[in-house]
C-alpha cells in the first residue's frame, strides 16, 4: 500500500510545489489541510486493496493471459508429433500358399508349400530425420510464445503507466479544484469589501465548476484504467491500487548497446528458426525420396515331406531421389523469403529504436527544463501575481492566466514523464529485454 511518504513522494513534482508555495491563497493551514486529508483518504481507500507494482502486473498478465494458454496447448501438440515421428512403420505379416488344389499330384495338399514370412522397410534414417523435423518444429511455437509475452508485458506495463498518469492528473486536478474555491472565497470577501465586482465573482465560480467537472472525469478515467490493467488478468476491478515512482526515470542506452540487444529479438530469433526448420525438411524430403530397402524373413513347409525351411529375402526399388527435387527447390525458395523478411524486420527495428532513442533524449530535455527553469519561474510570476492581483494592479484576467499557466505547465510535465516511460516501454518490447524493471 502506498504510505504517507509514498504519496508526497510520487507527489514531488506537481503537487508539492503548490504546497509549499507562500501565497495569500494558500495560507499554512490549507497547506496542512491538504497534506492531510488526501492521505487519510487514500489510506481509507486502499484499507481493502493490494498496492501492485509493474513486476506484479507483469507476472499476472502472463500467467493467467488466456493468450499464453494457446501457446501451452500447441505445444503439447507439437510435443504428440514428435513422438509420432518416433513410432517404426509397421511389419507386413504374409502367408502364401503354393502347388495346392490343382491337378495330377497338385490336386490336393499332398505337394504344397506353405510360407509364413513377416517383412519390414528399412527406414531409420528416415525416421530420424522425421523426429528432426518434428523438434525444430517444435521450437517455433517457443519463439511465438515469447513474442506474444513481450506485447502483453508491453500492454500491460503501458496499461500500468497510464494509472499512475491518471492518479497524478487527478491529484493536480484537486488542487486546482482547491485553488479555484480559494480563490472564490477571497473574490467573494473582496467583492463584500467593494474592491472587486461581482462579475469576478460569477467568473470565479465558472471556474470552480469546471474544475469539478476536470475532477469527475478524471476520477472515471482512473477507474476505467484501472480495469482494464486488471482485466488482464481477469482480477476484480477494485482488487489492486498501481504503485510506482514516475520520477524514476529510466537510464537512456546509447545506440550500439541497443542495436546489439536487437539481434536476440524473439522476432529475428524466429526467422533463424524457420530457416532452420526448412533445412531439416530438405533433408527429410530427400531421404523419403531415396530407394527404401526391404527385408523379409519366414519359414516355409513342405507337405509332401513333412520339412520345414527357413526363407529370406530383400527387395531394392530401382530409380534415384530426383523425385524430391521440385519439394526441395520449393523449400530452398521459403528459406531465402525467410531470410529476407528477417533482413526486413531488422531495419524496421533499428529505424524504430533510433526514433525513440531520439524521442527520449527529448523527453528528458523538457522534463529537465520545465522542472530546473520554466516551472520555478512560473511560480514566482504566480506570486507575484497574487500579491498584484491583491492589492488591485492586476485584472482578474490576468490573475487567473498566469494561474492557469503554470497548472498547464505542470500537465505538460506529467506528460513528459509519460512519455518517457512509454518510449522506454517500448524500445524493451523492441529489444526483448525485461519489461518489469
Amino acid at each position: 500500500m502506498h504510505s504517507e511518504l509514498d504519496f508526497c513522494l510520487i507527489l514531488k513534482p506537481i503537487a508539492a510545489r503548490f504546497l509549499i508555495r507562500k501565497t495569500l491563497w494558500f495560507c499554512l493551514p490549507f497547506a496542512s489541510l491538504l497534506l492531510i486529508l488526501p492521505s487519510l483518504a487514500h489510506a481509507q481507500d486502499m484499507s481493502n486493496q493490494q498496492a501492485l507494482d509493474l513486476s506484479q502486473a507483469i507476472s499476472f498478465s502472463l500467467s493467467e493471459h488466456p493468450e499464453m494458454t494457446v501457446f501451452t496447448h500447441q505445444r503439447e501438440a507439437l510435443n504428440a508429433r514428435v513422438k509420432q515421428a518416433k513410432i517404426l512403420p509397421r511389419p507386413t505379416i504374409g502367408l502364401t500358399i503354393e502347388d495346392a488344389m490343382g491337378t495330377g499330384t497338385h490336386s490336393n495338399f499332398g505337394a504344397a508349400q506353405s510360407t509364413l514370412n513377416i517383412a519390414w522397410v528399412l527406414e531409420y534414417r528416415a525416421i530420424d530425420s522425421r523426429v528432426n523435423a518434428a523438434k525444430n518444429a517444435a521450437t517455433q511455437v517457443d519463439f511465438e510464445r515469447d513474442i506474444k509475452a513481450l506485447d502483453i508485458s508491453a500492454h500491460t506495463a503501458k496499461l500500468f503507466i497510464e494509472a499512475l498518469i491518471l492518479e497524478q492528473r487527478l491529484q493536480l486536478a484537486k488542487l486546482a479544484e482547491q485553488q479555484a474555491n480559494d480563490a472564490l472565497s477571497a473574490i467573494t470577501r473582496r467583492v463584500e469589501a467593494g474592491k472587486s465586482l461581482s462579475i469576478e465573482q460569477l467568473q470565479s465560480e465558472a471556474e470552480l465548476v469546471r474544475r469539478g467537472l476536470e475532477v469527475e472525469d478524471l476520477e472515471h478515467e482512473l477507474e476505467a484504467s484501472r480495469y482494464q490493467l486488471v482485466a488482464q488478468w481477469g482480477g476484480e476491478a477494485n482488487q489492486y491500487v498501481p504503485q510506482g515512482d514516475l520520477l524514476d526515470v529510466p537510464v537512456i542506452e546509447n545506440l550500439p548497446t541497443q542495436l546489439a540487444k536487437l539481434k536476440a529479438h524473439p522476432a529475428l530469433l524466429a526467422f533463424a528458426n524457420q530457416q532452420r526448420i526448412a533445412q531439416s525438411q530438405i533433408e527429410l524430403a530427400r531421404i523419403e525420396a531415396k530407394p527404401k530397402w526391404q527385408v523379409s524373413a519366414g519359414i516355409r513347409r513342405y507337405e509332401s515331406t513333412d520339412d520345414f525351411g527357413l526363407v529370406a529375402g530383400i527387395s531394392i526399388p530401382f530409380g534415384n531421389d530426383a523425385r524430391s527435387l521440385g519439394d526441395v527447390q520449393v523449400i530452398q525458395a521459403k528459406q531465402a523469403e525467410y531470410q529476407s523478411q528477417a533482413d526486413v524486420l531488422a531495419r524496421k527495428l533499428n529505424t524504430q529504436l533510433f526514433v525513440l532513442l531520439q524521442n527520449m533524449k527529448h523527453s528528458k530535455h523538457v522534463i529537465d527544463t520545465l522542472t530546473d527553469r520554466v516551472i520555478p519561474l512560473l511560480e514566482k510570476a504566480s506570486d507575484e501575481a497574487n500579491r498584484a492581483y491583491d492589492i488591485g494592479r492586476l485584472g482578474y484576467l490576468e490573475w487567473t492566466s498566469i494561474r492557469q499557466e503554470l497548472l498547464s505547465t505542470q500537465a505538460q510535465l506529467l506528460d513528459a514523464y509519460q512519455a518517457i516511460h512509454l518510449q522506454h516501454i517500448e524500445i524493451q518490447r523492441l529489444t526483448g529485454a525485461s519489461l518489469s524493471n
